[in-house]
């Protein structure tokens, strides 16, 4: 019943699955910005476009103006329009922290677009979800953005979401096993090689350790 369950998962549509809110942020926003807008919108990754546009977050102001705009305005922000920017990468907690403060770069001093993960490794929306799952394996990434036939984003995809949802019980499926693991498993902190958990997140640590160190306000 269960291998029946995991069979009949995988062979979804991965276009049905994948998360439709998500978050899409201007290349020239500062890292210190991008970290309060995944925070406070409870993700933790980002899409990067190629465009900005009014209301977008700009290092071109910066970081006090942007600290404003993010406390006032951010909520209200335009959603993803593909009609005026192109998605050209994704930025995730893993990046901020190898990436920014594991090399003692200030949050403020660094854009999303230097530090991106690029090119952007996407899967059509009529895909099956196991080819999702073989995707994200052989590139050895956890989030996938989810696109129709035009090159619009629909969505994401990630290992947690749909591994996390099936059983492993008597289930004689090494794809789903050892992609589990790699969901799931603890990580460690570059910058104080502190562990954190599966239950916990690193951009939860890096803005309450080491941000905050740093004198970067995260509230």
């Amino acid at each position: 019943m269960a291998q029946q369950t995991v069979a009949n998962g995988l062979l979804k549509r991965v276009g049905d699955v994948a998360e439709p809110d998500f978050v899409v942020l201007p290349e020239d926003t500062l890292i210190g910005v991008a970290v309060k807008a995944m925070r406070n919108r409870d993700v933790s990754s980002i899409l990067v476009s190629k465009l900005a546009r009014n209301g977008r977050l700009s290092n071109t102001s910066g970081k006090k103006e942007q600290d404003h705009m993010m406390s006032n305005s951010f909520p209200s922000l335009q959603p993803y329009s593909p009609t005026k920017e192109t998605i050209v990468g994704i930025l995730t907690e893993r990046d901020i922290l190898y990436r920014v403060m594991a090399e003692n770069k200030g949050p403020y001093k660094v854009t999303v677009g230097q530090v991106m993960s690029s090119p952007l490794v996407t899967i059509n929306e009529n895909e099956s979800v196991r080819n999702a799952v073989a995707l994200m394996q052989s590139k050895q990434i956890r989030r996938l953005p989810v696109i129709k036939e035009d090159g619009t984003v629909v969505g994401l995809v990630t290992l947690k979401t749909v591994i996390g949802n099936m059983p492993s019980h008597n289930v004689d499926l090494a794809e789903i096993e050892s992609t589990r693991s790699v969901a799931e498993k603890e990580s460690v902190c570059p910058y104080c090689r502190s562990i954190i958990g599966k239950d916990d997140t690193m951009l939860d640590h890096m803005g309450d350790i080491h941000m905050q160190r740093s004198g970067v306000k995260m509230d």
